[in-house]
């Protein structure tokens, strides 16, 4: 994986044939996109749900921003939920546990032959590439290429790329001073950010530290319910709750079996 200080452009996970955008964009367009800046044309790694909460100035016409950040080209990796042919284009609807979205191929009328009308199937894990769209108030990816998956761990290789980019805007990248070692970790691709759980515990609240610790020493796969972790550790209800909001926003807990049962974020 590349550098992300503006040129998130490559995914390096069975992601060959991303980075010229497919078939359709080649070198014809070259010329009249030269001046734009690299950003406009990067390639972003997203979940549905970045793609859903994208914001969008100047209606249906103005660019797409993501942790306040223009993009236009995506990539993701979904599951077939439903196919639908059309004359022009194929349509796929795409889950990949975040959210939904239509998938647009369009089809070449000069090429006939059945095999490119019915790639994939349902339930199939799928990688796209596109560009973000908006028709009639309603969002969709313009597909450049879609690939299927052939290994599972590229499932999760995408989210954790995708919750990595997420990091880096919102929170800055590591500095080399920061990172430690002998100052070349600017350069370190790593996929996890840095373990800081000294300078959050510092300055998070009580409770926070309180279920942190808790969750730290249990260990339970399943997570904790609010409930047992306030009569374990005497903190009420209400505090044990606030405090695993302020850890969720941090990125150290994860909700498991539903929305007040946690369990800590190992690697963070």
């Amino acid at each position: 994986m590349t550098s992300y200080g503006g040129g998130y452009t490559r995914t390096t996970y069975g992601a060959a044939g991303g980075d010229d955008s497919g078939g359709f964009f080649g070198g014809s367009q070259s010329g009249s996109q030269a001046a734009k800046p690299v950003n406009d044309e990067s390639l972003r790694p997203v979940t549905v749900k970045q793609i859903i909460d994208a914001e969008q100035a100047f209606g249906s016409d103005g660019p797409f921003r993501i942790d306040g950040v223009d993009v236009t080209q995506v990539t993701f990796v979904g599951q077939v939920r439903q196919i639908s042919p059309q004359t022009t284009n194929i349509t796929y609807r795409l889950d990949d546990g975040t959210g939904i979205v239509e998938v647009k191929q369009w089809l070449d009328p000069d090429k006939q032959d059945d095999s490119s009308r019915a790639a994939f199937e349902a339930e199939q894990y799928v990688r796209v590439w596109g560009r973000l769209k908006s028709f009639g108030n309603k969002r969709h990816v313009g597909a450049h290429v879609i690939k299927p998956v052939a290994d599972f761990n590229e499932v999760n290789y995408h989210l954790l790329e995708a919750t990595y980019v997420h990091l880096f805007f919102t929170r800055g990248g590591m500095s080399a001073a920061g990172a430690g070692g002998d100052g070349n970790a600017a350069e370190d691709d790593s996929m996890f950010v840095e373990n800081n759980d000294g300078a959050f515990l510092r300055s998070a609240s009580v409770p926070a530290k309180k279920v942190y610790q808790y969750l730290n020493q249990a260990k339970c796969n399943e997570g904790t319910n609010i409930h047992i972790i306030a009569r374990d550790t005497g903190v009420s209800v209400q505090d044990v709750a606030a405090g695993c909001n302020e850890l969720l926003n941090y990125g150290k807990i994860y909700t498991t079996l539903d929305d007040e049962t946690f369990n800590i974020l190992d690697g963070f």
